[in-house]
């Protein structure tokens, strides 16, 4: 099943499931489509980070996941104009993401997120959504696998995404001094 933001959701979850096989060394992940901040994906956007969170929890030590989500939203400034829903979606799943990284943070150097950085009047991410998964040493697409590391290794692309992103503070954390105690 496929449609029209480029997302085979078989393939995915093909992939997806094929990271319990010791076969598999590495994953690249790339989400970086609207399509992923869109209410008919929601279900399928938390499906993938369940179960790149459950690989990373049981392969910690063997498994390497490499993704990308956006930093930014596009502001071109003949872009449509965007719904709230939108954004409010981005915020969520930006926070979502943060809180992850923060309960992985004993695995980072093997479960990463970047954020790529749109730039001016860039509408979208200069790689297609995917998810490549290296098995036996190969990649199943090594051309879009690499250039999605390639990215990632560029200065100035993309920035990690930490817990330092999220305020887990809460309403009372300014008002109330004793919270940190």
């Amino acid at each position: 099943m496929s449609d029209s933001g480029g997302i085979d959701i078989a393939v995915w979850r093909a992939r997806l499931a094929a990271l319990d096989s010791p076969r598999v060394s590495a994953a690249v992940v790339v989400q970086c489509g609207q399509v992923w901040l869109q209410p008919a994906y929601t279900a399928f956007r938390n499906e993938v980070d369940r179960v790149l969170m459950s690989a990373h929890l049981r392969r910690r030590a063997d498994l390497t996941i490499t993704r990308v989500v956006l930093h930014n939203l596009p502001n071109a400034p003949d872009a449509p104009v965007r719904a709230a829903a939108v954004d409010r979606s981005f915020e969520e799943w930006q926070d979502r993401l943060s809180a992850t990284i923060v309960l992985l943070s004993s695995g980072l150097a093997t479960h990463r997120i970047h954020r790529l950085i749109l730039r001016g009047d860039e509408v979208a991410a200069s790689v297609p959504d995917m998810v490549e998964i290296r098995i036996d040493g190969d990649w199943t697409n090594a051309h879009r696998a690499q250039a999605a590391l390639h990215m990632v290794g560029s200065t100035g692309a993309t920035t990690p995404l930490t817990g330092y992103d999220v305020n887990f503070d809460g309403p009372f954390g300014d008002a109330d001094p004793s919270v940190y105690m």
